[in-house]
């Protein structure tokens, strides 16, 4: 037993890792000349041949019409805006301030679940919104002092807000469905959403340093890291799983910091430890609720 869940654990730190490279390969992404749309073009297109490629080896395809509606809506709709919005909000600011703000979600998805669903707010759950909140503030008041980073901060909390819609639409829409065939449709239209758009927009003559980084990107946080969350949430469970993933703007901060030199402020660093100690309480709680306690 401790042995899978030592296994577990291993799975989950990879998957926020993965995850946690996304805002830093962006960031580069920028620096080679490539455009929004052409990032996501790229990232799309390659990620939905590397996993299409391991479902077909490994699994094989099992195809409903249930689970392209469904697919349609979170990849056609909600994942190309929540990605557009976050990888501008990542061009306007740095990694660091577009990955502490995509992590208000547990708050949102809090608020949202209460109006929507009349789940209940607990005085816990208040509590751990409150420090979110806080947190927030701190980022949202440094922003001012700079219109580029007013600018990246309002794409990021657009970014934070529809990932926060579409993670209470994917609790609805996966729960009958195979996770992992699930997630490349998402990724197959979301892919096709950005090769309509970029029919007209896009240069498809990438140098040999973007195409790169768009290979990177459809491996590392998209293709690698929604492998080992599933590996993960096999072994150990989701609950326990988010609770570990929560290092994962910690990863973008050590690798911001490593790679591009980029650090946080004074400011930046108190709403930072507000945000990730508000999300351990809510993963914490979420755990506690699915055990029973």
């Amino acid at each position: 037993m401790a042995k899978n869940i030592s296994k577990g654990v291993v799975y989950s730190f990879l998957s926020a890792a993965s995850f946690a490279t996304l805002a830093i390969f962006v960031k580069v992404g920028y620096n080679t000349g490539l455009s929004t749309v052409g990032m996501l073009f790229l990232r799309f297109g390659f990620a939905v041949v590397l996993m299409g490629s391991y479902i077909a080896f490994f699994k094989g395809f099992k195809i409903s019409k249930n689970l392209l509606f469904k697919a349609f809506i979170t990849g056609g709709l909600l994942y190309p805006a929540q990605s557009y919005c976050f990888f501008s909000g990542i061009g306007y600011t740095s990694p660091n301030v577009a990955e502490l703000i995509l992590y208000l979600y547990p708050a949102v998805v809090a608020l949202l679940s209460f109006l929507f669903f009349k789940e209940a707010l607990t005085p816990f759950k208040l509590f751990y919104i409150a420090v979110i909140l806080i947190g927030f503030g701190f980022i949202f008041h440094d922003a001012f002092y700079s219109k580029l980073r007013f600018l990246g901060v309002l794409f990021s909390t657009a970014a934070m807000v529809i990932y926060s819609f579409y993670l209470i639409v994917v609790e609805k829409f996966v729960s009958d469905e195979d996770p992992v065939l699930f997630s490349f449709f998402t990724i197959f239209f979301a892919f096709i959403v950005y090769a309509l758009i970029g029919f007209n927009k896009l240069d498809l003559s990438f140098n040999f340093y973007q195409l790169i980084v768009g290979f990177l990107l459809g491996l590392v946080p998209t293709f690698l890291a929604i492998m080992f969350l599933f590996k993960s949430i096999e072994v150990i469970g989701s609950s326990l799983t988010s609770v570990f993933s929560s290092v994962e703007p910690v990863v973008t901060i050590i690798l911001s910091s490593v790679f591009l030199h980029m650090w946080l402020n004074t400011a930046q660093i108190i709403g930072g430890i507000l945000i990730l100690l508000g999300v351990f309480m809510a993963n914490f709680y979420h755990l506690r609720e699915e055990d029973g306690g």
